[in-house]
């Protein structure tokens, strides 16, 4: 809920992939959580609930007569202020800051291919990364999806390292498209969004395609085994960067950083 990620069903209790939040339940059962920012009570309905509550038990208790009246104003200034009542018909949230692991480095290169791609979520294209979200208007969080695939940063100095696991486009740096949807969308639908949900904004697609040149690559660096990469008799140890719950790969366009390269 916190971070509006669309993922599939974990396996295990080990909460959100990505920021490892345990406050995750099925969209179907969390609909009306998705008209909150947060857990105060700041909606119209509120509002009106107290004043019901108060105006009936002013009736026989006197003393809760003023509460009543200041509940009524309340609401009313409320509704003024909210454009008579209306709200959105899903609240928007303020993107949590990507955590940058403990111990973890940036390294500089380009994208390769190591197994497969993904489709994209606009056109099919094969990608290794994308990030969808789409926003409010005033720029909230509503709901985002993120798809990626294991692929090789050729670093600066010639060394290959596969980025696996958990990995996060860092929006806008790569944002290829952006374009107004609404509620029935079918780039909603492949999302993931069911189609009676009530969602209406700007989608952001940051994709990262093959030969994607000057990544800025943020993880934890070990040696790994990869059947895939080993040769003779060496057994395929490689440098893995592997993003795991709550401390995810974070993956940024290097010229919008302005970063000097770091050797690996």
């Amino acid at each position: 809920m916190q971070c509006r990620l669309l993922q599939p069903p974990p396996s295990s209790a080990s909460g959100c992939v990505e920021c490892g939040a345990y406050t995750i339940a099925p969209v179907e059962l969390v609909r009306e959580l998705l008209h909150y920012r947060d857990m105060r009570m700041i909606s119209t309905r509120d509002w009106g609930l107290a004043t019901a509550f108060l105006a009936g038990g002013s009736l026989a208790v006197p003393l809760l007569v003023p509460f009543a009246v200041g509940t009524v104003i309340a609401l009313a200034v409320h509704r003024l202020r909210s454009g008579g009542g209306r709200r959105d018909r899903i609240a928007g949230v303020a993107m949590p800051a990507l955590a940058r692991a403990h111990g973890a480095r940036t390294l500089y290169g380009t994208a390769r291919k190591f197994r497969a791609t993904v489709p994209s979520l606009v056109d099919d294209a094969p990608v290794l990364i994308e990030h969808a979200v789409v926003r409010d208007r005033r720029g909230g969080v509503l709901l985002r999806r993120s798809e990626r695939t294991p692929f090789l940063l050729e670093t600066v100095d010639g060394a290959s390292v596969l980025v696996t696991g958990v990995t996060r486009v860092s929006s806008p740096t790569f944002v290829a498209h952006s374009a107004r949807v609404r509620r029935g969308d079918p780039r909603l639908h492949k999302m993931g969004v069911p189609d009676d949900l009530a969602v209406a904004g700007e989608l952001e697609v940051a994709s990262v395609g093959e030969q994607s040149p000057v990544l800025a690559v943020t993880g934890i660096v070990e040696d790994e085994a990869v059947a895939e990469l080993a040769f003779h008799r060496d057994g395929g140890l490689v440098p893995v960067m592997r993003g795991r719950s709550g401390a995810p790969v974070i993956v940024e366009d290097r010229r919008m950083i302005g970063a000097l390269p770091v050797r690996y």
